[in-house]
C-alpha cells in the first residue's frame, strides 16, 4: 500500500515509516519540515489538498500538538491541529472507502491510581489537550474504516527529543530529577507499538483499541526500571507529585490491552521488557 503518515518525521512517525517499509509498503511522510510532503495542519485546506495530490491507499495520523501548556494557552489551535484532521480524514475515508488510523492518547482518566481502563471506560477531560484529542476520537469514529488507537509511547529521535532519551541521559549524568509517584501509565516503546499496529492493520481492524504495555506503572517506578535495565543508580532523583505541575493533567492513564492482545494473538510487553528495549535502543545511538 501507499501509506501517507502525518507527523512522519516525529518520534513515532519515523518508526512507523520504517515499519511500513519493512513490510513492503510504500510510506510517504508529511510534516512541516524534512518530509516527503510539506504539511502545516494549521493551514486551512492544506490536508485536503495533500490527500488529493498524494492519493494514498491508507493514512496514519501520528501528528499532534502534545505540549499541554501550549494547548491550554490556545485551545483553538489545539483543536485545529489535534481534532480537525480526524474530521477531514473521516470524510476522506467515507468518500474513498479507504482506511485510516488515528493515533490517540491515554490522557482521559484520573483519580483511580493504577487502574487499567478498557475501551468502554468513562473519560475525564482535565485540560485542553485531552479535550482536543477526545474530539478527534469522536470525529474519527464517524468513519467505518477508521482504527483509533489509544497509547502512551516512548522512544528516540535524532534531535534528542523524547522522554526516554531525557530520562536515561539524566540518570547517566546523575542530574536532579523528580520522579512522580502519583502519575500512572502503560508506556510502550515505539518499535513494539509500530509492529503491533501493523499487525492490526493487516487484520483490517477498525474501531477503538488500546495498544500499550500490559503493565501499569507510576512514572517513578518506570524510571527506576529504566535505571535498573541500564545499570544506573538513579542518584540525584527525588520523589514528587504531578499535582505540582500546571496545567492540570490526568494522573491515572493505565490502559487495559486485553482486546488488543486477543486480536493480535500474543501478549504485549510488560514494563521490564519495554525498559530493556528502550535501553538497547539508547545504547545503540550513543
Amino acid at each position: 500500500m501507499r501509506i501517507l503518515i502525518l507527523g512522519g518525521t516525529g518520534l513515532l512517525g519515523r518508526v512507523l515509516c520504517a515499519e511500513a517499509k519493512r513490510r513492503g509498503h510504500v510510506p510517504h511522510s508529511a510534516a512541516r519540515t524534512d518530509a516527503d510532503y510539506t504539511l502545516d495542519l494549521g493551514d486551512d485546506g492544506a490536508l485536503e489538498a495533500l490527500l488529493e495530490m498524494a492519493n494514498p491507499d491508507m493514512v496514519i495520523n501520528a501528528a499532534a500538538l502534545v505540549d499541554l501548556a501550549a494547548c491550554e494557552a490556545d485551545p483553538v489551535r489545539a483543536d485545529h491541529i489535534n481534532a480537525r484532521p480526524a474530521r477531514i480524514l473521516a470524510d476522506w475515508s467515507h468518500q474513498t472507502t479507504r482506511p485510516f488510523v488515528h493515533i490517540s492518547t491515554d490522557h482521559f482518566f484520573d483519580g483511580d491510581g493504577d487502574a487499567k481502563h478498557d475501551e468502554q471506560a468513562a473519560v475525564v477531560l482535565c485540560n485542553a489537550y485531552a479535550r482536543s484529542k477526545y474530539a478527534a476520537e469522536q470525529h474519527a469514529s464517524a468513519a467505518s474504516l477508521a482504527l483509533v488507537v489509544r497509547t502512551s509511547i516512548a522512544g528516540f529521535h535524532p534531535d534528542g527529543r523524547g522522554f526516554a532519551n531525557w530520562a536515561l541521559n539524566a540518570l547517566k549524568k546523575h542530574e536532579p530529577m523528580t520522579l512522580f509517584e502519583d502519575f500512572y501509565g502503560s508506556v510502550i516503546d515505539t518499535a513494539t507499538f509500530s509492529a503491533a499496529l501493523f499487525d492490526l492493520i493487516t487484520q483490517n481492524q477498525t474501531g477503538l483499541i488500546n495498544l500499550a504495555s500490559r503493565d501499569v506503572s507510576s512514572k517513578k517506578d518506570f524510571i527506576l526500571e529504566l535505571a535498573k535495565a541500564a545499570g544506573l543508580t538513579g542518584q540525584g532523583a527525588k520523589s514528587g507529585s504531578v499535582r505540582e505541575l500546571a496545567p492540570r493533567r490526568a494522573r491515572s492513564l493505565g490502559l487495559d490491552v486485553k482486546r488488543a492482545e486477543q486480536k493480535l494473538g500474543y501478549d504485549l510487553p510488560g514494563r521490564a521488557e519495554v525498559c530493556q528495549t528502550l535501553v538497547s535502543q539508547w545504547r545503540a545511538q550513543v
